[in-house]
This record gives C-alpha cells, sequence and structure tokens, in this order.
C-alpha cells in the first residue's frame, strides 16, 4: 500500500502518468494499473483523466496531501534510524584526568563531535585508577593518564606513551613555603591535597613495587594529613583556603595561575611521569579510539606547551 502511495505522489505532481513512470522507472502500463488498483484499494476516484492528461478529483486532492505527509514522515523517520546506526557505530567512550582535558582533550573530542556529528560520547575524567577499572570493564574504550606504577599486569590492556612531563608542588600565593628553596622535610610538615578516589577501592589493580615505595617514604606521604577530593574544583579550593600541597604536572602551571595557585622552588626535581593511552588489545580496540590516539599524536607534536616546554 505504502508503494503505492509513493507511486501516486509522482502521478499527483506530474499529472502525466507517462512522466510519472519514467521518474519511478518502471512502465507506463504497469503504473496506470497501479492506480486503478489504488482507487479499487480505497473505493474512491482519485483521476480525471482526459486526452490532455489527468486532474486530481477533490478526493485525490485529499489523498495528495495527507500522502505528502506521510512520505515526509517516512523519509524522516529513515533519517532517525540513520543518525542512531551512526551513533552506536562510532561512539566513543573516553577517560582522561583533569590536566589533560584541559591540555589537548578536549580540542581533539571538539575535532571528533564535528567529523562525526551524530555520535554518541561519553567522557569521564577523573583519578586514573578508577578509569583503568573502567576501561577494564569496558566502560570506556580509551583511557588517557601517566603511567601507572605496579599496574597489575593485564594481558588484554596496551600502552601507548605519548610524552613526559615533570610535576611540580602546588600552593596558594601567600604559602610560607614560598620563601624558601623547599626540601622533601619542608614540604612534609604541610597537608596534601590528592586528587583522586580512594586508594583501597581500586588497590587490585596497582601492585606495591620497590619504585612506588621509595616514593611515597622519600616525600613521606604516608605519615601527612591528607585531604582526598574527586573533584579539580574541589581541590583548588582546598589549596585556595589552606596551606596545602598539591603534586600535579607542570604543564598546568599556567591554569593553576588563574586561581592564584604557584609552584614551590624544590631543591630537586620532584618527579616524572611518561603520559599515553591506554587502549583494549586487539578485537575490543575500535577504529574511533585508534583515530583519536592519532589524533594526540599529532597535536602533542604540533604544540610543545602540552608537553610544559614554552
Amino acid at each position: 500500500m505504502f508503494k503505492l502511495m509513493l507511486q501516486f505522489i509522482e502521478v499527483a505532481k506530474a499529472k502525466n502518468v507517462t512522466q510519472a513512470a519514467n521518474q519511478l522507472c518502471i512502465s507506463q502500463p504497469t503504473l496506470s494499473h497501479n492506480m486503478q488498483k489504488l482507487e479499487e484499494k480505497l473505493d474512491c476516484k482519485l483521476f480525471n483523466r482526459n486526452s490532455k492528461g489527468i486532474t486530481l478529483t477533490n478526493g485525490g486532492e485529499l489523498l495528495y496531501e495527507q500522502a505528502k505527509l506521510m512520505q515526509h514522515l517516512y523519509d524522516n523517520t529513515l533519517n532517525k534510524l540513520e543518525k542512531n546506526k551512526l551513533r552506536h557505530q562510532a561512539e566513543l567512550k573516553i577517560g582522561c584526568g583533569d590536566a589533560w582535558w584541559h591540555l589537548f582533550i578536549r580540542d581533539c573530542v571538539k575535532n571528533y563531535r564535528e567529523t562525526y556529528p551524530h555520535t554518541n560520547i561519553t567522557i569521564d575524567v577523573g583519578d586514573h585508577l578508577q578509569l583503568m577499572n573502567l576501561l577494564l570493564t569496558n566502560e570506556l574504550s580509551i583511557f588517557v593518564g601517566h603511567e601507572i606504577v605496579g599496574l597489575a599486569q593485564y594481558e588484554d590492556i596496551l600502552f601507548y606513551p605519548l610524552f613526559s612531563s615533570n610535576e611540580e608542588v602546588y600552593v596558594r600565593k601567600g604559602h610560607p613555603l614560598l620563601e624558601l628553596v623547599c626540601s622533601n622535610e619542608d614540604i612534609a610538615r604541610f597537608p596534601s591535597v590528592d586528587l583522586g578516589s580512594s586508594k583501597k577501592r581500586y588497590a587490585h589493580l596497582q601492585q606495591p613495587t620497590p619504585e612506588r615505595s621509595s616514593f611515597y617514604k622519600r616525600h613521606y606521604l604516608q605519615e601527612k594529613v591528607t585531604y582526598t577530593t574527586n573533584s579539580f574544583l574541589t581541590a583548588i579550593d582546598l589549596l585556595q583556603t589552606s596551606d596545602a600541597i598539591l603534586i600535579y604536572p607542570v604543564n598546568m602551571k599556567t591554569y593553576f595561575e588563574t586561581f592564584d595557585i604557584v609552584p614551590l622552588r624544590m631543591q630537586e626535581s620532584f618527579s616524572r611521569a611518561t603520559i599515553g593511552a591506554y587502549l583494549h588489545k586487539d578485537g575490543r580496540q575500535d577504529n574511533q579510539s585508534l583515530e583519536l590516539l592519532e589524533q594526540f599524536k599529532v597535536l602533542i607534536q604540533d604544540n610543545p606547551h602540552i608537553k610544559g616546554k614554552e
């Protein structure tokens, strides 16, 4: 029936069966037969036929208006189905730390949205161990963060290094330590802001290593008062309203200055980490994540400030 209605629309527009048949790529006798069949099904005369062609009856005019609405609804439905298909075919689920979102990932996601405007995009921003857990449970397709020291070995996860980044010790302007060139003992006297999730919750992902134990001992992190939050803005508030310190990538120095938060002068470099992308291995890798990884590489290459270089 719907096929007959589409043919009827072409006949009504052309007001000539032969022209409509050519437009529909069917024979004129077949189209004439189908229009007679439509009139029989509806029990309504649709056309006035004469030597010059055809005109629509009152019933034909009414059907023509309704049929155009039906065709519009049909075309709109097909369009929505195609968009829905595209949304799920190119769906992107990405996780990252706050620093990397600010420095380059948001620009890559913006470009990705322009390339795939009908794609579903999920973005989780937060603690690296929490995001790794989401990647392992297939709730993320790609996760960008620093290489996790002591990460329990998972054969189905690959790490793609992107660049190396130093970390600074940040404090509010006016902090007592800003008058000094600080040692590890100096910063050990002040509380720390820990921007992340509960370490116990994801302890199964990170195995103890000599490097991690040495790091915590060297910076007295096991004995310190710690303010833990999974909110970047809350961490900034804690720094602004206390004498706490925050260990965070040097790349965020310019951003933190807008909040009157500055790095301390340290006697030795605090720490260095490799920043990269974690993806599923083999068949669980999707083309969208691999495409985004290539965008990361290009953007980082073209923008040295992402790596903390002026």
